[in-house]
């Protein structure tokens, strides 16, 4: 099968997600895609509909298998694939129903199974003549039982909320360097170009578009007056609260929006940028590059200070941890597909011993900003909890003036989708100095 076409593309990049466990994000990096020289809006439809389907993929797959007389068997993977970017054209994307019929009849013979054509036209019309539509609670499926269940047990009331969120569309936010450039007047410069934007309520660095657009493109970009980056991520930074002449750490660094803002908001910094992906370290560099900051850049694992760390201790380290990304699904909707319940308990693992390591190049007096994109309370406020108990020489700042997210036990918790934010966790702990 070539991958001429959106939503050949589109299909094949959902199969890697599906049968090699690869992200969204790396399959359109992919060389194979780059060499079709897609226009932009064929792109934009390939992952408009890749994207798509991941998010509802559950819910969409439920409403299928209801209709089909005998399940497809697993070498047909493909074919459940065709039937399911269907059905998103039709429910979600509202195509004009002659066009989804028409064009998804075509990617199924495009596998080059003869009979599967046949299937796809007669579901497909069925479910159009039978008027079916996605009801509210669809949603709220759009998610594999181990997940849903777990927001559930862990929020109570605002559960549903939670889940709905993160089955919709994210906004496109972006961070103003306000050092450089008042927020009011980049909204004016991008209004100048026709380009609509708003500041956030709450992160007075962030501004949300009202139709996304290639960042590329955007007036101030090349200059570094803009970066993409959830509002979410942007507290960051000033929950650190460096003095001038700080040395400051962030870990987990790649691909560098936080070390980009922690530069741009305290000038008169030395940060240190670690990371144990050097691709992605990579990125990191050519985002500074962008912007016109520098960092130190540090290869290594921040479980293993032995590695990368020079005995100079740090008055702030941003420990932005490896987690289950649950609060991001809306950006990352592969993550749904992708993730395991089995993979939770590795990552707390993970994280406790990060947390561990870096804790013992914190100076006394010194702060080190505890983050997940996480919104399970095993990986942010538990871990927190225990943590503090069985460290007497740290303590919590806690955030009881912030605007955002909610106080719990341990630290503050954003949860997705609320105040156009994606879901965040911050814990904020001091070293006593003695």
């Amino acid at each position: 099968m070539t991958a001429a076409n959106p939503r050949r593309v589109a299909l094949r990049v959902v199969l890697q997600v599906l049968q090699k466990g690869r992200s969204l994000d790396d399959s359109f990096r992919e060389e194979w895609l780059r060499s079709l020289q897609m226009d932009g809006r064929d792109l934009g439809l390939a992952r408009e509909i890749a994207f798509g389907l991941c998010r509802w993929y559950f819910a969409l797959l439920e409403l299928l298998r209801e209709r089909l007389q005998k399940p497809l068997r697993e070498r047909d993977r493909d074919i459940e694939c065709v039937l399911l970017i269907g059905l998103y054209q039709l429910l979600v994307m509202r195509t004009e129903s002659h066009a989804a019929v028409n064009e998804t009849v075509k990617l199924a013979r495009a596998c080059n199974k003869k009979w599967a054509s046949g299937l796809v036209n007669a579901v497909l019309r069925g479910v159009i003549r039978d008027g079916v539509r996605l009801d509210e609670s669809a949603a709220a499926r759009a998610y594999p039982d181990w997940m849903r269940d777990r927001i559930r047990a862990d929020w109570g009331d605002s559960a549903e909320a939670v889940l709905v969120a993160g089955s919709q569309r994210p906004p496109m936010t972006l961070r103003v360097d306000t050092r450089r450039c008042e927020v009011e007047t980049m909204i004016g410069s991008l209004a100048a170009n026709g380009i609509v934007a708003t500041p956030h309520a709450l992160v007075d660095s962030a501004i949300l578009l009202e139709t996304p657009r290639d960042v590329t493109q955007l007036p101030g970009f090349e200059q570094g007056l803009l970066s993409v980056q959830d509002a979410s991520a942007q507290l960051a930074a000033r929950l650190l609260r460096c003095r001038p002449g700080a040395r400051v750490l962030d870990a987990c660094a790649a691909p560098g929006g936080k070390t980009a803002h922690l530069l741009q908001e305290y000038p008169a910094i030395e940060v240190d940028a670690l990371d144990s992906s050097e691709p992605r370290l990579e990125r990191l560099r050519q985002n500074l590059e962008r912007i016109g900051q520098s960092a130190r850049i540090l290869v290594g694992d921040a479980a293993s200070p032995a590695g990368w760390f020079d005995g100079r201790h740090y008055d702030a380290v941003l420990a932005d941890l490896p987690c289950s990304a649950s609060g991001v699904l809306r950006r990352h909707p592969d993550i749904k597909l992708l993730r395991r319940e089995s993979d939770i308990a590795p990552l707390l693992e993970q994280q406790a011993g990060i947390l561990q390591a870096l804790w013992s190049v914190v100076a006394p007096g010194g702060r080190l900003l505890y983050s997940t994109c996480s919104i399970f309370r095993a990986e942010n406020e538990l871990q927190l909890e225990r943590f503090l108990r069985e460290h007497t020489d740290a303590s919590e700042i806690a955030l009881h003036e912030a605007r955002w997210g909610e106080l719990r036990p341990a630290g503050r918790q954003i949860l997705t989708g609320r105040d156009n934010m994606d879901g965040f966790y911050y814990a904020l702990l001091t070293k006593s100095a003695n």
